[in-house]
């Protein structure tokens, strides 16, 4: 039931995370431009390394090893607080002279990102992760959402407002992770300092510091090329196709963050019955969500757009159709990567699936943005996660063979395919207004695939029920 728990704790935040931006979203792009917002995201995209130095691939070593040694949780905690620290402090160092050395980074917005980066150096969300303590993380998340939203609100008015509203987005979260100290002292105890513990954290954690790296530089690295090689209006465009691809991707990675812990706390004692159960419980609710999310995405993606972004964010939708396709790749890595190799050591593996379509991601991106623009990036993205995902399914092939995953993907594929031919034969019948399109495309689409959904069979409710309810 904890692990039940665990997840509507986790799912409710996704909800508000899915909300605040489809209520901010409509009011910021319409009193910003996309070359505004894209001054943002250009430099979001450039503190992002710094916040990965910083980051140290703790966060999913730290909510491992916590889970693993809840006995001893507070002498773990500081052994691998302390490198989180100490990278903290170097990545503060390598931004304070990137602004001293190149010009372009002396901009207003480049200089409130500093808080960023002493703001990661304070996250120990993984302490509560690793604790299955959700409770808190939730409360605190919920917190710093709301008030951040309202400050934008009431606070940003005009697209002179461009440095309030980074700074509001950027001071909550701070705050935020301030927050967590608290509570943290019941696991934390006194301020300990062992050489020792600490050197035998570093090696693992860098072993998944490398794959961050990768990974930063196939989701961030697009943006910074984007606004070096086209210009920051393209950045815009693609940052907004990008926000609206998390916002959906956040109900496809919520089981994600309360599996892992559970699952490491499996892996130590051996239960690989409970394990296997777990496995295809999460392909269940990850394929049942994927598809007919990026089926109905393409039937609405116009309507949507015209609505959420308004008329000077329309080319926003080419980037959508073909983005919407990293929903599956990324929902499966999700498991195989954070699920599986993660929890049973395979750091070499993991490393190897995020670094090789880093490098190609890289190369795309410098051969197509020259002519095709965020168009371009929109394809590499794909191109990249694709890749990830076959590199991790060929790592995980041993685990996945045992599984009964194969034939409700089929089912669920089909009734997904039913709902989108049928919405296509609806959309040819009806054009009313945005508003309404999406209403009506939304109830018949829900009709359509739920009724598939049973028909086919694709779960047993009693199954379910015995199976993973009541454990």
């Amino acid at each position: 039931m904890k692990l039940i728990k665990n997840y509507l704790y986790n799912l409710s935040y996704q909800i508000l995370v899915i909300l605040l931006p489809i209520i901010t979203t409509p009011y910021v792009t319409r009193i910003f431009s996309s070359d505004n917002l894209g001054t943002y995201a250009f430099y979001n995209s450039i503190v992002t390394y710094f916040l990965l130095v910083a980051g140290l691939g703790v966060a999913n070593y730290g909510t491992r090893m916590t889970s693993q040694e809840r006995g001893q949780s507070s002498t773990t905690f500081w052994s691998i607080y302390h490198l989180q620290l100490l990278a903290t402090v170097i990545s503060v160092i390598f931004y304070a002279v990137a602004i001293l050395v190149f010009p372009q980074m002396q901009h207003p917005v480049a200089l409130l990102f500093t808080i960023s980066i002493v703001s990661r150096g304070l996250d120990i969300s993984w302490l509560f992760q690793g604790l299955e303590d959700f409770r808190r993380i939730t409360v605190r998340n919920t917190l710093v959402k709301i008030f951040g939203v309202l400050s934008i609100f009431l606070f940003v008015k005009t697209s002179q407002d461009l440095l309030k509203y980074v700074f509001f987005l950027i001071a909550f979260e701070a705050l935020g992770q301030l927050s967590m100290w608290l509570p943290a002292r019941r696991y934390i105890g006194k301020w300990q300092w062992d050489w020792q513990k600490i050197q035998h954290h570093f090696k693992p954690i860098i072993l998944l510091f490398i794959p961050q790296i990768a990974i930063t530089l196939y989701v961030s690295l697009d943006q910074t090329m984007l606004g070096l090689l086209a210009g920051t209006e393209d950045v815009g465009l693609y940052d907004q196709a990008n926000k609206i691809l998390k916002i959906l991707l956040t109900v496809v990675t919520s089981l994600g963050t309360v599996m892992l812990p559970r699952i490491s706390g499996l892996v130590a004692t051996n239960d690989e019955s409970t394990i296997k159960r777990l496995y295809e419980l999460s392909f269940l609710v990850y394929n049942s969500v994927i598809f007919p999310m990026i089926f109905g995405m393409l039937i609405i993606n116009q309507d949507f757009i015209s609505i959420f972004l308004g008329p000077d964010f329309q080319e926003v939708q080419f980037a959508i159709a073909i983005m919407i396709w990293r929903l599956f790749f990324i929902g499966w890595t999700n498991i195989m990567g954070l699920q599986i190799l993660i929890p049973h050591g395979k750091n070499k593996e993991y490393m190897i699936s995020t670094t090789v379509p880093a490098v190609v991601s890289v190369l795309l991106n410098l051969m197509l943005i020259p002519y095709l623009g965020f168009i371009g990036t929109a394809i590499t993205s794909v191109f990249s996660e694709a890749l990830v995902w076959m590199i991790q399914l060929y790592a995980t092939r041993e685990q996945l063979q045992n599984l009964k995953i194969h034939q409700p993907l089929v089912k669920i594929f089909l009734a997904s395919l039913v709902m989108f031919l049928g919405l296509l034969g609806l959309k040819q019948l009806i054009d009313v207004s945005a508003f309404v399109n999406i209403v009506i495309y939304l109830i018949s689409g829900a009709i359509l695939y739920s009724g598939m959904f049973y028909l086919l069979k694709v779960v047993d409710v009693k199954e379910i029920r015995s199976e993973f309810l009541k454990k």
